[in-house]
């Protein structure tokens, strides 16, 4: 040995000793069985001064020696071995592949890990409990393209690390029943994000009002008192769930034939420097409410039998209607008839972003029979603006829809046509012109299986209920189904995360948000509330005006 060799040999860190703690027994494509004596599982677990993890628990982490390193694997099914009479001296574990690591004695950890296995273990190879630098190694990664977001299971020692361009770039889907912590782990995700990258463009469609707090610092908030979204940008099928509805009857095929030969009309009246063969009734193009109404009426006019103006009477007092209302000036006031796309795509998509990458969009006011359409329009906007936009300044977008299951509802549902296509369509097409797409749901099962299913990384909390459990399993991605063992018996602000955005799947304790930071969604404290008595009743008229202003 050179004297380089000894010198590199002294310097080298010093690695813990790690306990063999059984043999392979079994190997298949998919998993391996283990068997292990119950004295040497156990000889660890009270240790808190240990340098390694005690393997025999579910989710626990192992290595089998291979002729080029180690497989890592998780433990996803603890028996007996034998009849099950006496004593326990031995036990099978399943485990379920999640990556190989070969030496790498000059790294900070020693270990060089990657997804996948390129040698797969044989019966009676040694399998050894891991250290606390191989956890580092498969989750601790720390460099501009990581941010952390909790600690990896059992010991909460070692950081989790995220993947940022493999997460964005593949979107995600934070899934979970109520009070898990969906909506602070949404919250975690994009502080961490801005933190990192000060200049993203970041939109959440929030139905409940619960993130304005939560980004006051660095976001911008929008509800329907400075939300400008002008009628003229729906297309056509926004258009006919705005202006006709989706509820069948004998003359909804003619009042839509009606409203296209008007609106196509408008289109063409109002465009300037256009060909008319260029433009359809999807062309974003300004026009007037007043000239559909007067091509409305003088297409009446040239009518004779009574029985044919209902279609256009029916239309035209819908399309006066929405005018009147109050309610709807957010898209329906006079000076929204102006070309000012470029004002709305600058305050939304924030350009410039001026230290508030975060736009809150509050949906919680917009009234409950359009809310389907102002989903459809702004997850349109943001496809379609990234679509047409290239050089230079051409910026990835994200996208984040809370209660995904109420606008991206499963097949079948005719309510919400318009928002589901939108929003599948940015979860097919949206990664080649970068825009990406967070979904969060309680209710897994309720929500589009297309667009879920494109969810690169999933953050799967506690989740009791049966069905959203096979669900959440269907749509995983391959080799992660295994840890979905332990998704019952989560805590609040655990959460399995598997996918693209992380080096393997990992069981994650979440880290605290400050109390500025966290949404105003929290749960009432009842045991204190109906302690007090309400001695000023003034609140009531409070909350009358703001019911009858739609505003709060």
């Amino acid at each position: 040995m050179d004297k380089n060799s000894e010198l590199n040999q002294a310097n080298a860190p010093e690695r813990a000793v790690v306990t063999e703690v059984g043999f392979v027994t079994k190997v298949s494509g998919r998993d391996t069985v283990v068997l292990c004596d119950i004295e040497t599982l156990n000889r660890h677990r009270d240790e808190d001064e240990s340098s390694c993890l005690p393997a025999g628990q579910i989710g626990a982490i192992v290595k089998i020696k291979v002729s080029k390193g180690f497989v890592f694997a998780t433990v996803r099914e603890i028996t007996r071995q034998g009849d099950g009479v006496g004593p326990v001296q031995h036990v099978v574990m399943h485990l379920d592949y999640i990556g190989h690591g070969t030496r790498a004695p000059y790294m900070p950890t020693g270990i060089n890990f990657e997804r996948g296995i390129t040698d797969f273990p044989i019966p009676g190879q040694p399998v050894y409990e891991v250290s606390y630098d191989d956890l580092e190694a498969i989750f601790g990664v720390n460099d501009t393209n990581h941010f952390h977001v909790g600690t990896v299971f059992p010991q909460h020692v070692t950081p989790a690390s995220i993947m940022t361009d493999s997460m964005l770039g593949k979107h995600f889907a934070v899934l979970g029943s109520t009070g898990t912590g969906k909506s602070c782990t949404v919250a975690l995700l994009i502080h961490r994000i801005v933190e990192r990258m000060p200049k993203g463009h970041i939109i959440i469609l929030d139905p409940h009002n619960e993130y304005t707090s939560a980004f006051s610092d660095c976001g911008e908030h929008f509800d329907i008192s400075n939300l400008r979204l002008p009628y003229w940008m729906m297309n056509f099928e926004e258009h006919v769930e705005m202006f006709i509805g989706q509820q069948p009857s004998m003359e909804r095929e003619v009042e839509i034939d009606i409203l296209r030969r008007c609106l196509y009309a408008a289109r063409v009246d109002a465009a300037v420097n256009m060909a008319s063969e260029k433009i359809t009734v999807n062309s974003p193009i300004p026009y007037k409410l007043s000239f559909l109404l007067e091509f409305l009426e003088k297409s009446m006019g040239r009518l004779d039998n009574p029985e044919k103006l209902t279609p256009f009477l029916r239309l035209k007092g819908k399309i006066e209607e929405l005018r009147r209302d109050v309610r709807f000036n957010f898209m329906f006031s006079g000076l929204l008839a102006h070309d000012n796309l470029k004002d709305v795509i600058k305050n939304l998509l924030r350009f410039p972003v001026d230290n508030k990458p975060v736009s809150t969009i509050d949906l919680s006011g917009v009234p409950s029979e359009i809310v389907n359409v102002v989903v459809s329009m702004i997850s349109r906007l943001v496809f379609d603006f990234a679509v047409w936009s290239r050089g230079e300044n051409a910026r990835p977008i994200l996208l984040v829809c809370e209660e995904a299951h109420r606008y991206i509802p499963t097949e079948g549902h005719t309510v919400f046509g318009s928002s589901r296509k939108a929003i599948e369509r940015i979860a097919r097409e949206g990664r080649k012109y970068g825009v990406s797409l967070g979904l969060v749901s309680q209710r897994p099962a309720d929500v589009s299986e297309s667009a879920l299913s494109q969810c690169g990384t999933i953050f799967a909390m506690r989740m009791n209920n049966e069905r959203d459990q096979r669900f959440v399993e269907h749509v995983m991605p391959e080799g992660s189904r295994g840890a979905l063992s332990a998704l019952s018996s989560l805590q609040n602000r655990e959460a399995l995360i598997v996918g693209e955005g992380v080096r393997a799947p990992v069981r994650v304790m979440l880290d605290k948000l400050d109390e500025n930071k966290r949404p105003s969604g929290g749960n009432p404290e009842y045991s204190e509330d109906w302690q007090k008595e309400i001695v000023d009743d003034s609140f009531i008229m409070d909350t009358i005006q703001n019911w009858r202003n739609q505003g709060r």
